[in-house]
């Protein structure tokens, strides 16, 4: 990773237990692979992650390949968590001749945003650290605070019934710290086998529309999630990344 050049990532989940600080934040980005060279991409990551990025002296850096959605067939390469201040500290020539060595003949880099995790419309039962299989949802809201103000209810209202309901699936929620043009928040749900999206369950539990109703009324989860996302949204991308060790 090369500060101001390369700066990769993407996503880790964790607690902020962990941290001193009083955020949590992941920088993040997109390898776009060059001519179909996976395995030597995968290697030369994990020699400059093993090297450089091993959480020893900064933050701890990993690669997920990316299964699904615009970003397929690509890879995710994060490193977190991190503060605004960690930015300020250069990179050694060493450490980017290795990125250029190892990394950069690979893959492009590219989509690069920092990622900051909303504590109030996050659930996180267990404080995991690192998930290695991530389903990931982007969801591009429109332009105007209406339209922000809208997302950010419905999204807040299904972690408060996640809460109430105890529920053993987590989700972080995160939004990137500088959008270019639209505001984005990140859903993500870590996940244990591809076993889990059989009968279309798609992130949260299965039979939670019916708990969400049976705390806001019936009819509620189509009046305050589906129609609210449908309105005030460009749409929502799934993204399920399985990490590269």
């Amino acid at each position: 990773m090369l500060r101001g050049l390369i700066k990769i990532s993407f996503l880790i989940i964790t607690s902020t237990a962990l941290f001193a600080q009083d955020y949590v934040m992941f920088q993040t980005s997109i390898l776009k692979l060059r001519s179909g060279e996976h395995a030597k991409l995968q290697a030369g990551v994990k020699k400059h992650n093993d090297k450089f990025h091993n959480g020893e002296d900064g933050p701890k850096a990993y690669l997920w390949y990316i299964n699904t959605g615009p970003n397929s067939g690509n890879y995710s390469w994060a490193a977190g968590p991190t503060t605004f201040s960690h930015m300020d500290k250069a990179f050694p020539n060493d450490h980017i001749k290795d990125w250029e060595k190892n990394v950069s003949p690979y893959a492009d880099e590219n989509n690069i945003i920092f990622m900051m995790r909303d504590e109030e419309m996050t659930y996180n039962p267990e404080n995991e650290v690192v998930a290695e299989n991530i389903l990931m949802k982007r969801i591009p809201i429109k332009n105007g605070q209406m339209h922000v103000e809208a997302v950010e209810e419905a999204v807040t209202k299904i972690a408060r019934a996640l809460r109430r309901t105890r529920s053993n699936i987590a989700r972080r929620v995160y939004r990137d710290a500088f959008p270019d043009g639209h505001e984005e928040i990140m859903l993500v749900y870590p996940f244990s086998s591809w076993k889990e999206f059989e009968g279309g369950v798609r992130g949260l539990p299965e039979g939670f529309q019916d708990s969400y109703e049976k705390i806001y009324g019936k009819g509620s989860f189509r009046k305050d999630v589906i129609d609210v996302l449908s309105k005030h949204t460009d749409g929502i991308s799934h993204e399920v990344m399985t990490m590269v060790k």
